[in-house]
C-alpha cells in the first residue's frame, strides 16, 4: 500500500474540549466509504498490525477503548490511520501526550457513553454527529459542556456497547440502531468531592493540549510538600486524603497518580493543572485544619452516607440499569460497603437490573425472531420464483 486508501476527513475540535475521540474518527471514516467499521477493521486494519483477532470474535472490540488511550495499541492506530488519510493531527484524537503524567490504569471506560444533549445539539444545528473525546475519561462522568450525567445504555434496546463496535456510527446505538439524542435528561447528581463544571473544562482543556515530560508530577509534588507541610508526608497525607505510602510513591516518582487523583490534588489545592506543574503559586489555602498532625489508619476519606442514600434513591426512581459494582465505582466507594449498609435500597437497585436484562434478552429474542421470519420468507419467495420458472 504506497499511497492512502481513504479519502481524508477533518477530526473534530481538535484543540479544544470538543476534541473529537479517535474511535469516533473511525466511524465517521467508515460511515464517509459506506462501510461499517469491521469492514475497514477486517480489510485495512488487521492486516497491516498483523492481529488476527480483529477479523474474528470481540475480542479487539472488547478493549477498544484503547484506541484513544496512551499506549501501544493507541500508537499503532494513529500510525496506520494517519497513513490511511494522509492527516498528521490524528494523535490529537487520542490522549498520547499524556503518557508521562497518569498511567493508563483508570483513565479509560471500558464503554461506551454518551451526552444526548450533545447529539441532538449536532443534529439540530445540522453539524456532523461525533462522539467527544472527554466521554471516554474515566473520571468524567458528566458532560463537561451541558452538566448532565453522560449515558451508558441505550433507552430502547438497554444494550450497553463498547466504545467501538463493527456498525458503530456516532450518535446512534450500535445494536438496535436508535438514535441516542433528545431523551430524558436524568436527574442524577453525581457525587464528585467538589469538582465543578467550570474547573472540569479547565483541566480537559489543559489535561489534552499540553505535553507532560519525565517525573514532571513527582517534582511538582515535591514541591508543594515542601512549600506548604514542611515537607511531612504525614501532614499531606491527611489533607489530599491518600495513604502516606500511596503519596510516596508518587513524590519518588516510584507510581504515577490516576487520573482521578490528579483531578482531585489540584482541585483540593485550588490549582489548575498549568499552575501546578509550572510550580508559579507555591502557596496553596489549607482549609479547616486540614494538614492537622492526626494519622489516618487506612488512608479512606469518610464517606457522605446522606449523599449515598440519596444517590441510590434517585437510581432507584429513575429505574437505571446499574449494577452494584458500577455504583460502587461512580461513587468511588466498597460494593461490600453498599449492601451492609444500605440492604434495602441494593435489593431494589439488583431487581431493576435484573428485570432490565430481562428486557434486553426479551429484546434480542424478538429481533432473532423476526431475523428468522424474513429469512424464511426469502427462502420460500424464492422457491416460488423457481417454480414459476
Amino acid at each position: 500500500m504506497e499511497r492512502s486508501c481513504l479519502y481524508s476527513i477533518e477530526p473534530i475540535g481538535i484543540g479544544t474540549i470538543n476534541v473529537e475521540s479517535l474511535s469516533s474518527y473511525i466511524s465517521r471514516l467508515a460511515d464517509a466509504h459506506c462501510v461499517t467499521v469491521g469492514d475497514i477493521m477486517t480489510h485495512l486494519i488487521a492486516p497491516k498490525i498483523d492481529k488476527k483477532y480483529i477479523k474474528g470474535g470481540n475480542g479487539f472490540y472488547k478493549s477498544s477503548s484503547a484506541i484513544n488511550g496512551h499506549g501501544n495499541i493507541a500508537d499503532n492506530f494513529i500510525e496506520l490511520i494517519a497513513f490511511l488519510t494522509q492527516r498528521r493531527d490524528i494523535e490529537k484524537t487520542t490522549f498520547v501526550n499524556c503518557r508521562e503524567l497518569v498511567p493508563f490504569r483508570g483513565l479509560l471506560k471500558s464503554s461506551r457513553h454518551w451526552c444526548p444533549s450533545c447529539f441532538q445539539a449536532d443534529l439540530e444545528s445540522k453539524q456532523i454527529v461525533y462522539e467527544r473525546l472527554s466521554w471516554t475519561l474515566q473520571p468524567f462522568l458528566k458532560c463537561i459542556i451541558h452538566d448532565s450525567t453522560l449515558e451508558s445504555v441505550c433507552p430502547f434496546c438497554k444494550s450497553s456497547m463498547y466504545i467501538l463496535e463493527r456498525k458503530s456510527v456516532p450518535g446512534y446505538c450500535s445494536k438496535c440502531f436508535y438514535w441516542l439524542g433528545n431523551f430524558k435528561e436524568s436527574q442524577i447528581m453525581i457525587i464528585n468531592d467538589g469538582e465543578d463544571n467550570d474547573s472540569m473544562r479547565t483541566f480537559f482543556s489543559t489535561f489534552i493540549n499540553l505535553s507532560f515530560g519525565n517525573d514532571c508530577v513527582s517534582r511538582s509534588i515535591s514541591f508543594y510538600l515542601e512549600k506548604n507541610f514542611e515537607g511531612f508526608l504525614t501532614k499531606a497525607a491527611v489533607f489530599f486524603g491518600y495513604p502516606k505510602s500511596t503519596l510516596w510513591g508518587w513524590k519518588e516518582g516510584t507510581n504515577l497518580p490516576p487520573l482521578n487523583a490528579l483531578i482531585k490534588i489540584t482541585i483540593k489545592s485550588q490549582l489548575s493543572l498549568t499552575d501546578f506543574f509550572n510550580m508559579e503559586k507555591s502557596i496553596i489555602t489549607l482549609k479547616n485544619n486540614d494538614c492537622s498532625d492526626r494519622k489516618i489508619s487506612s488512608g479512606r476519606v469518610k464517606k457522605d452516607h446522606k449523599k449515598i442514600r440519596n444517590f441510590l434513591k434517585l437510581i432507584i426512581v429513575e429505574k437505571r440499569s446499574y449494577s452494584l459494582s458500577e455504583i460502587a465505582n461512580l461513587m468511588e466507594c466498597d460494593r461490600k460497603l453498599l449492601t451492609q449498609m444500605y440492604p434495602n435500597e441494593c435489593q431494589q437497585i439488583k431487581m431493576n437490573y435484573l428485570d432490565s436484562l430481562e428486557v434486553k434478552k426479551q429484546f434480542k429474542n424478538n429481533t432473532i425472531e423476526l431475523t428468522g421470519q424474513h429469512s424464511c420468507l426469502k427462502d420460500v419467495r424464492g422457491l416460488e420464483r423457481k417454480g414459476a420458472l
